[in-house]
């Protein structure tokens, strides 16, 4: 009989595929963390585990399922209810190995000599940026978290160059005011320079515009700040839902670096794409530049409104332009801004890198839950830049928690 391998829940939502790649086993307990998952507060995280239920519907007859309510036994310390837990132990109790891509489980996993499979890592995920590291209070995880600060060379999540990590305490769930779940505390926070983890370097910056000092407003907004503020890294790339601050602290970062003179203007290079089901308005009025500013409201929030926008320009200090109008550019000592870049092929994003010339550089940011057209899923723009991860001149971080409004975070609970 061919030996039975258990998927776990972090495998499952990344890559729903592995399940018939084995003989897979799928515990109850995960079942019901992807249920959970389903209407989690991130809204990538609750389409994921939707894909992944679906997946195990339709493939139902190719794995087996195993309903037990497995009792810890292998720590007496252990938590009895950490879904972790029950997965080992039920490896230990019928053979199991495991497929996962979760490095702290494998480790464990491999403590209690369990066969871990690790071809799920070798199946393409979406790069995020940043491996988030969930901690308990069980003694293994507390000896992992101390050997972290000790020994900050060893490279053991096999982080790449630019990579973020961040650390949560998964014993201190956070919730929101309904009681809903909502995240968990903060331990710490670091950055790989592709030798060793380092804490991250950033600080508030001035907005003329909002006349105040701007400053992260939650923790994973301050390595936004860091990658913002790092003159090394030539390509800067920001994803994530809306309403989590990508336009408007790239905007204001890209401002302050025009007012201190380190860059000449900002270069706006938005596809402008017609959201998906939206009839187009047909032939806009006006030259050039009022046919983009349309497409340019993003940032007319963030400089005082069309007005303020069109002050700027006069100035020097923006320019708009078409994406088709970019070809055969040498652009020098700029700030080529690209929003909404989920609406761009792999070759918009070719020809934006190819783009920047001497002292400029390259910033993106887009959600890939929001493209409107069928061509960019294909032919993602966003999904192109994966090749980039881990070189010197490329950084990415992305965002998860809604800063805009309470009212926009009630978008989380809509269907897509």
């Amino acid at each position: 009989m061919d030996k039975l391998y258990l998927v776990d829940t972090n495998a499952i939502l990344e890559t729903p595929e592995a399940l018939i790649e084995y003989h897979t086993v799928i515990l109850s307990h995960v079942i019901r963390e992807l249920e959970k998952h389903k209407i989690s507060f991130n809204k990538e995280l609750a389409y994921k585990a939707r894909r992944a239920t679906r997946y195990i519907e339709e493939n139902k007859d190719k794995v087996k399922f195993d309903f037990n309510d497995y009792q810890v036994r292998f720590d007496t310390e252990a938590d009895q209810q950490y879904t972790d837990n029950k997965i080992l132990q039920a490896c230990l109790d019928n053979g199991y190995g495991i497929i996962t891509n979760d490095l702290l489980l494998k480790f464990k996993a491999e403590g209690l000599n369990i066969e871990v499979l690790e071809t799920v890592r070798t199946i393409e995920t979406e790069y995020s940026g940043v491996f988030d590291l969930y901690i308990t209070k069980q003694k293994a995880d507390q000896e992992l978290l101390a050997d972290i600060y000790q020994d900050p060379y060893n490279n053991r999540f096999d982080l790449v160059k630019n990579q973020y990590l961040y650390i949560w305490d998964k014993d201190s769930p956070t919730y929101n005011e309904d009681g809903a779940l909502n995240g968990y505390s903060f331990i710490d926070c670091f950055k790989f320079d592709g030798e060793k983890i380092i804490k991250l370097r950033f600080k508030p910056i001035f907005s003329k515009f909002m006349g105040e000092k701007v400053k992260p407003i939650n923790k994973k907004q301050e390595m936004l700040f860091d990658l913002l503020q790092n003159k090394d890294i030539s390509i800067k790339a920001c994803f994530g839902k809306y309403g989590v601050g990508k336009d408007f602290v790239m905007i204001n970062h890209a401002l302050d670096l025009i007012e201190q003179g380190k860059m000449d203007k900002l270069i706006w290079a938005r596809n402008n794409v017609e959201l998906e089901d939206v009839p187009t308005l047909g032939i806009l009025p006006g030259d050039k530049i009022e046919k983009l500013i349309e497409f340019a409201m993003p940032l007319a929030d963030h400089v005082g409104g069309v007005e303020g926008l069109k002050m700027l320009i006069l100035q020097g200090k923006i320019e708009i332009q078409h994406l088709g109008s970019l070809r055969g550019r040498d652009i020098k000592r700029s700030i080529i801004y690209v929003t909404e870049c989920q609406n761009n092929t792999n070759k918009h994003i070719k020809l934006l890198i190819g783009r920047v010339g001497k002292e400029s550089q390259l910033w993106l940011n887009g959600d890939l839950m929001q493209t409107d057209k069928e061509v960019y899923r294909r032919n993602s723009g966003i999904r192109a830049l994966s090749v980039l991860k881990g070189n010197k001149l490329f950084g990415q971080v992305t965002l998860d928690k809604t800063e805009r409004s309470d009212t926009a975070q009630l978008a989380e609970l809509i269907e897509d």
